[in-house]
């Protein structure tokens, strides 16, 4: 006899294939508990483009969502021809690496950061009047995308470069 996979390890399952073909670099954890499941899908550094790929792929093996107003769970995305869980959760960390060098181009690029410590790692507590916001703000919002119209993924993307020729 067969053994039967979960919902969740089947979803996991295609998830991961597509991560492969996609050749993401990650991983992906399912679980199951009293009133649902999940899937955890953990990436590092990915391009904010990239990400919403995966999101989207992602997000057709979730029942519905949560509507906090109501305090329900509204089945409102089933698809019975695909193996589906609660939740789908996709985590984009960044490395200390990508953080560093994000930091060095806000501090050339942007004007005011010219006496913001050089290392990451301590521009977390300094505060940058000119954003309103402490560094390490500066630098997780440069990273996820849309703030400041994609300006360092632009960069790095050579869009600038593009654009300017």
């Amino acid at each position: 006899m067969a053994r039967q996979l979960s919902r969740y390890a089947r979803a996991g399952q295609m998830i991961r294939s597509f991560m492969r073909e996609q050749r993401i670099a990650g991983s992906v954890r399912g679980q199951s508990y009293a009133g649902g499941s999940s899937i955890n899908i953990h990436v590092e550094d990915m391009q904010p483009v990239a990400l919403q790929a995966l999101e989207r792929f992602a997000r057709q093996f979730e029942y519905g969502s949560f509507n906090g107003m109501e305090d329900i769970y509204e089945y409102n995305n089933v698809n019975d021809d695909l193996p589906q869980v609660s939740y789908v959760f996709v985590n984009n960390n960044i490395s200390n690496g990508l953080r560093q060098a994000i930091w060095d181009f806000a501090r050339g690029y942007y004007n005011g950061l010219e006496n913001a410590p050089a290392d990451a790692i301590e521009a977390g507590n300094y505060y940058c009047p000119n954003f309103d916001r402490y560094g390490q703000q500066v630098v997780y919002r440069l990273f996820a995308g849309g703030y400041m119209q994609n300006q360092y993924w632009d960069f790095v993307n050579g869009v600038e470069e593009e654009m300017m020729a």
